[in-house]
């Protein structure tokens, strides 16, 4: 892991800490500022395990990573709804039965293998990593 990636997540930890961000963003010209919460859960050592079993230990080791170090549940919690949520090992084990039996039941038959962890909520996509590739950047944002 490199250190730009160690430095967001401890930028992440410190507002995570706080349960407050204030994030600034422009759309059609408009700048916008929004105070964020989180609503995040840690992740035992047991549990990572069970994750880890769960996806084959076949996902990069900086999602395991960041599980140790940040955790699950809600990020970004703005007004309306969070910009995105990470499961924990049962959502994990719940929605990616579900998702398996929804990619068996369509008409097109896709040899890809994927692995949910969790959702981009302002559409409700699915974000996750394709299991079939062999490069590390493996990871996207799934339509439903």
């Amino acid at each position: 892991m490199n250190a730009e990636y160690l430095h967001a997540l401890d930028e992440l930890n410190n507002w995570i800490s706080n349960n407050k961000a204030i994030i600034e963003t422009t759309s059609f010209g408009k700048k916008k500022t929004e105070e964020v919460i989180f609503n995040i859960q840690s992740v035992s050592n047991q549990d990572i395990e069970i994750i880890k079993e769960l996806t084959n230990n076949c996902l990069p080791d900086s999602y395991y990573y960041f599980l140790q170090e940040i955790g699950v549940g809600a990020f970004f919690i703005g007004e309306h709804s969070s910009k995105f949520e990470l499961y924990n090992a049962e959502q994990l084990e719940k929605y990616n039965t579900l998702i398996k039996k929804e990619i068996e039941e369509e008409d097109e038959i896709t040899k890809e293998h994927y692995f949910m962890i969790g959702s981009h909520c302002s559409m409700g996509d699915w974000m996750g990593f394709c299991t079939s590739k062999s490069d590390l950047v493996n990871f996207d944002v799934y339509c439903h």
